[in-house]
């Protein structure tokens, strides 16, 4: 458990477990991983969470997973103290995408089918604020208590009142399904 201080009563506590199966696939081209820092860099970045799913079609999504998980829980802490979490998360998510498109091209690869692509799904807490990214066509859920709820428009989630707030705390639930990471972000 890590635990963040802050000006809340209670300090954030946050446990992290990882599972994930290839299913009936040789390769898993999942990807997870998370950054839970301690003492100035959780109170300044907070901590990051992300998992990432490759496409079975293609032979290197599962590096395009790796590779986005691991630059997100990296690079994000390099990012100026300055920026918001926002602005942080958008750049290095910019800078993944465009280096792994870049990849695709110098492989000459055109379909991204058969690239180096995956969806991402990320949450960073930061203080008393939970900041969801999401790349690609997975979904990202909320679970309080016992109650699933779906984003609206897979990007955002309302605010919730304290007093709707039962149970456990939040969980945020992540699917497969299709990719867009290592593509162009041209037209969008």
């Amino acid at each position: 458990m890590h635990a963040i201080e802050g000006d809340a009563p209670a300090a954030l506590r946050v446990a992290v477990g990882q599972f994930s199966s290839p299913g009936r696939k040789p390769v898993n081209q999942d990807s997870m991983a998370a950054r839970l820092p301690e003492g100035f860099e959780a109170t300044v970045k907070g901590i990051a969470l992300a998992v990432a799913d490759g496409i079975s079609s293609s032979s290197s999504s599962q590096i395009a997973a790796e590779t986005t998980v691991k630059a997100l829980t990296a690079d994000y802490y390099s990012t100026p103290e300055a920026w918001t979490v926002k602005t942080s998360a958008r750049k290095v998510i910019e800078a993944t995408n465009s280096w792994l498109y870049a990849q695709n091209r110098q492989a000459r690869i055109s379909d991204m089918n058969h690239g180096m692509v995956c969806t991402l799904s990320a949450l960073i807490l930061k203080g008393h604020e939970a900041h969801i990214f999401h790349v690609g066509d997975s979904r990202v859920s909320r679970l309080l208590g016992d109650n699933l709820e779906h984003s609206r428009d897979s990007r955002h989630f309302g605010a919730i009142q304290e007093e709707a707030i039962t149970g456990r705390p939040l969980y945020v639930v992540w699917s497969k399904a299709w990719n867009t990471i290592g593509s162009s972000l041209r037209g969008t």
